[in-house]
């Protein structure tokens, strides 16, 4: 049931933004649902959505409409059922069954139907969905902030907790990194730094963000324990990290990023130095100021980590 309500939350929240229906139902993924009607009549008859659902007739079958009703999975069946080739990407898929819709009318073997057509542009939200997204306003922060954690743990933290939306999801962070240091596991620990650091930017601090983003970029280079599992798939810089420090960077109108940086460096108290705080920052201006990312997290693997955690 936690799952649907996540999806149900989801495609709500899309409408409720401004995007169409139909535009969101394309994506092809249903999560519980097995197809796009079934989420549709779902809604519906749960009072989320009101309307008429227009069926149009002799439809134009062009790329363009069979890209937009058909997901991969289902042009693939149609291909796989006429004995075509399936590999390749959507819009080769897409140009093998054009000719096969085109001739449906004719083809009384071939088992799709091309002749009618679904709109759903007639369907709003109802009352009962407004709702339902108000009192589920928390799930919205965890897509932005959390979705690297359980929907069902931050469910049920949110369910215990009398505080506002934005300190449950703080302590939530909190709690795992507490649990984390205890039992050394720093790829967790930095991951909830970076939930912790976007639960602050989804409140508008983007202050806290950014120190908070700046520690995970440290602490990326200077990781309090790896196991050699965990370094054999560990990323040293993320890019996305880099990307959100830029972003928020050039949002801010902020004074000196060496004081900030010496600061964050000194609050994170760095007992087992990896990479040189001088080095570090280096690193960061370079990763700021456009460098290959790949490559800097070779160099920074070959020069600095390898020996350490036991690759020659």
């Amino acid at each position: 049931m936690s799952e649907q309500k996540l999806e149900v939350f989801n495609v709500l929240n899309f409408l409720n933004n401004g995007y169409e229906l139909e535009d969101i139902l394309n994506q092809g993924q249903f999560g519980t649902f097995s197809s796009a009607e079934e989420c549709i009549n779902y809604l519906v008859d749960e009072g989320y959505l009101k309307g008429d659902v227009d069926v149009t007739a002799n439809v134009e079958i062009t790329a363009e409409y069979i890209s937009k009703k058909y997901i991969v999975s289902e042009l693939k069946d149609i291909l796989r059922e006429n004995g075509l080739k399936v590999s390749g990407k959507k819009q080769e898929l897409v140009e093998r069954v054009l000719p096969l819709l085109q001739e449906v009318k004719d083809a009384s073997n071939l088992d799709i139907s091309a002749s009618t057509d679904k709109s759903y542009d007639n369907l709003e939200l109802t009352d009962k969905a407004l709702e339902f997204l108000k009192e589920n306003e928390w799930i919205d922060l965890y897509m932005f902030a959390l979705v690297q954690f359980r929907f069902t743990d931050f469910e049920t933290f949110v369910e215990g907790s009398s505080e506002g939306m934005i300190q449950t999801a703080h302590k939530f962070c909190d709690e795992i990194i507490s649990r984390a240091l205890v039992n050394n596991q720093f790829v967790v620990f930095r991951l909830a730094l970076s939930a912790k650091a976007h639960v602050f930017a989804y409140d508008g601090d983007y202050e806290s963000f950014l120190d908070y983003d700046l520690q995970h970029f440290i602490l990326g280079l200077n990781p309090i324990s790896l196991t050699s599992e965990e370094y054999a798939s560990y990323v040293v810089i993320d890019e996305a990290n880099v990307i959100n420090l830029r972003n928020v960077l050039e949002k801010l109108k902020m004074g000196s990023l060496k004081k900030r940086f010496d600061n964050i460096w000194n609050k994170s108290h760095i007992k087992n130095t990896t990479v040189p705080k001088k080095t570090c920052f280096k690193l960061l201006k370079r990763a700021l100021d456009g460098a290959d990312i790949e490559e800097l997290n070779f160099d920074v693997k070959e020069k600095f980590f390898n020996k350490k955690f036991g690759i020659q």
